[in-house]
């Protein structure tokens, strides 16, 4: 049930997006524009007059009273074939059927915060749209996200439109310092950036204006000192890893990026201590891929296979930060990445399916050592007193993981399919952390304490 309070403010609001709907459609049946104009002109249109929610709403209710029927119509838009105005583009995207539930949860998150609000619907509104339109008119340089296809040009006017809809709202609205100010937009319009041009299927309508919020309500909250040092840290991030792309083909521009974002999140989400078996790791990999895999078989990794491989050490590396327990979280955290590396050697580099049964599985336990040798010796021998068990365990969990994978690929449940990171290896990722977490809760090994190593992101 809606307010009573909130009747007005509800009332105009959805006139404004009925009529908008109205004039897409009637614009695309008698106009016959170019689909995506359409279809920008709803997404820019709807995202504007959603700037006014917290100025004539006040109840979340009243919102999602009002994002629900959309979300359903654009549902059945979809599926039945009206709403041409929409659904008329030839590419796959369930852009629209987010961008309704985004503004809520947006909404919801930001209460009594309007400065935080309007950045991420501008961004969502604007960038998105006018970076799509630019990038598809005018973009040359081309890249491959999976199967859609990106462009450098647009990519750029998304950075330069999100940091102009992130820098203003928080400069009018907020007494932050102007250098903060500038600084946080600038290295949230850097990340959101990075989202964007990773995102499948529409998925950024949703993912955007909550990191957004997210983001940049972490880093505002920093001194001006901090806020320097995390864009420096960005921009070296960036340097490495395009370097080492490039050198290697490891990844393909969108595995890049998705990389790269990983390997920030661990770097500000926890410390240096964090990102160095994630570095580690990675160096290790790309020694070994560059001196045993044929050069045939040297192509990029893609975005879903590398999101869903780095998915379950990213859990543990949030719920760490969020639960503000690193001690409990960091050797199930070691313990996913070392297994991701295993498998990730066997898959990409050695190509174990090429041996018999018996080298196989002397090779799988081979590689898991190889990987925890990797990821979690270094670490334990840069500072990891009072771990000595914990290495021990991590050391066991990893060669067994990997001798699963093995085992499974035999057994036909996990076809080869070189690239791909099938459920069964997200499964078994997963599983390595949650071994780990239950011999530190049997008392059987000792939590990992990172907390030694100074916090650069508080």
């Amino acid at each position: 049930m809606i307010p009573p309070e909130d009747l007005p403010g509800a009332a105009i609001l959805s006139g404004i997006f009925v009529g908008i709907l109205v004039v897409a459609e009637l614009w695309k049946r008698l106009g016959n524009p170019k689909p995506e104009w359409t279809r920008k002109l709803v997404h820019t249109g709807g995202g504007i007059a959603c700037l006014f929610f917290p100025f004539l709403v006040k109840s979340p209710w009243t919102v999602l009273l009002m994002a629900l029927p959309l979300t359903v119509l654009f549902v059945l838009g979809g599926k039945l074939g009206f709403l041409k105005s929409l659904h008329g583009i030839q590419r796959k995207s369930r852009g629209a059927e987010y961008y309704p539930l985004a503004v809520f949860l947006t909404f919801v998150m930001t209460q009594g915060r309007p400065w935080l609000y309007l950045p991420a619907v501008l961004v969502l509104a604007v960038a998105d749209a006018f970076a799509a339109l630019i990038g598809s008119r005018y973009g040359v340089v081309r890249y491959e996200v999976e199967d859609e296809h990106k462009s450098l040009e647009g990519s750029l006017v998304f950075l330069v439109l999100a940091f102009l809809a992130i820098h203003l709202p928080i400069l009018l609205m907020t007494d932050l310092p102007r250098p903060v100010c500038v600084l946080a937009a600038l290295l949230v319009a850097a990340l959101v950036t990075g989202f964007e041009a990773i995102s499948l299927q529409g998925a950024d309508n949703l993912f955007i204006p909550i990191a957004v919020v997210v983001i940049l309500a972490k880093i505002t909250g920093k001194p001006l000192s901090e806020v320097a040092f995390q864009n420096l840290s960005l921009l070296a991030m960036c340097l490495v890893v395009g370097l080492a792309v490039w050198r290697m083909r490891s990844f393909n521009v969108g595995g890049a990026i998705t990389f790269l974002l990983f390997a920030y999140g661990t770097w500000s989400l926890g410390n240096w201590y964090w990102a160095l078996p994630v570095f580690a790791g990675y160096a290790g990999y790309l020694l070994l891929r560059r001196r045993f895999t044929p050069p045939e078989h040297l192509t990029g990794v893609r975005v879903r296979t590398l999101t869903r491989a780095l998915l379950p050490p990213f859990v543990m590396l949030v719920l760490a930060n969020g639960l503000r327990d690193a001690q409990t979280w960091f050797a199930p955290y070691l313990a996913a990445l070392a297994a991701v590396v295993a498998i990730s050697l066997d898959e990409g580099v050695f190509r174990l399916e090429r041996f018999g049964t018996a080298v196989r599985a002397l090779a799988a336990l081979g590689l898991g050592a190889l990987a925890w040798a990797l990821v979690v010796l270094i670490p334990w021998l840069v500072k990891g007193e009072g771990a000595f068990r914990s290495l021990l365990a991590l050391l066991g969990v990893t060669m067994l993981i990997s001798l699963f994978n093995v085992a499974l690929e035999l057994k036909g449940e996990v076809p080869v399919r070189p690239r791909e990171w099938t459920a069964q290896r997200f499964v078994l990722t997963f599983a390595a952390a949650l071994a780990v977490l239950a011999l530190q809760w049997a008392g059987m090994i000792q939590p990992w304490d990172p907390s030694w190593a100074p916090r650069l992101f508080g």
